[in-house]
């Protein structure tokens, strides 16, 4: 989403970095929960879904294209479409 929204930001490996392991650890009281997202007005979002990073980035001035949001929930999407396909099999059976 930052990319199609054109965000400039750092990825950071929390593996590879103490100082940022401990940083996220800070944020999310003790986890190292991936991704933690910190802004430059210094609030952080963890493990946002894609309509919280989408509103996220439009407070912030971001055009965020539609499509994104289908793309971050592109597993929802899968499941949903698997459950009525199989409901609409097993409604054929009875």
């Amino acid at each position: 989403m930052f990319k199609q929204s054109r965000v400039n930001y750092d990825y950071i490996n929390i593996k590879q970095d103490e100082a940022a392991r401990e940083r996220v650890r800070e944020i999310n009281n003790g986890y190292e929960s991936v991704p933690t997202l910190i802004f430059p007005d210094g609030s952080t979002l963890t493990e946002p879904s894609a309509t919280e990073l989408r509103a996220k980035l439009k407070t912030m001035g971001y055009r965020v294209p539609f499509y994104t949001i289908l793309l971050g929930n592109i597993h929802l999407i899968i499941i949903g479409v698997l459950v009525v396909t199989a409901l609409l099999q097993f409604l054929e059976i009875i």
